[in-house]
């Protein structure tokens, strides 16, 4: 899905022209722009964080049963597991390393932060739809021109959606409890 796309969504549903194709704007339309790009991408660092996280699987080297975070090839957000030989081992997690029970060669599958959108690139990741990323970038606009009420009203809808994605296909089962 083009991000150009979405802010063409984005301002549709708040009244504007739409200006995402023009080649000259004017100085009140490329401001609009960057606030709306600002908010799509703090909606979707969000949303990649808390509900559909992105995972990288890299092999690592485990040296005395330290991995150096800043070695990793993505922005780690919170490891997942860590294999080797068939085996899963314990990660210890510090702002600067992960510790484990293992030394040697390893696979690594950790969350990772996703670079910055631009309004020219494209997300290939077919869990966030047109609508979704609509509300929230609009939910997060909104919340910074403090209309509270609209942003309250966006934040939910992208919300729900985010937790339908996060638990498509999947039952949810309630432990039995005493009542």
């Amino acid at each position: 899905m083009l991000i150009k796309k979405v802010i063409a969504e984005c301002l549709a549903a708040m009244g504007e022209k739409d200006f995402t194709d023009s080649t000259e704007r004017t100085e009140q339309q490329t401001e609009l722009a960057t606030r709306l790009l600002g908010a799509l991408n703090r909606a979707y660092r969000e949303a990649v964080t808390e509900y559909l996280p992105v995972v990288e699987e890299e092999t690592v080297n485990v040296t005395d049963g330290v991995i150096d975070v800043s070695s990793l090839a993505k922005n780690i957000v919170y490891p997942v597991s860590l294999t080797a030989d068939g085996k899963t081992y314990k990660l210890k997690i510090y702002p600067d390393k992960l510790l484990s029970d293992y030394s040697g060669r390893a696979v690594l599958r950790y969350a990772y932060m996703p670079d910055e959108l631009a309004e020219s690139s494209e997300l290939a990741d077919m869990r966030f739809t047109l609508s979704m990323l609509t509300d929230g970038t609009l939910a997060e606009y909104y919340f910074r021109e403090r209309a509270f009420d609209l942003a309250e009203s966006y934040d939910t809808s992208f919300r729900t959606a985010l937790s339908v994605a996060r638990y498509r296909g999947r039952e949810l089962r309630l432990k039995g409890g005493r009542w």
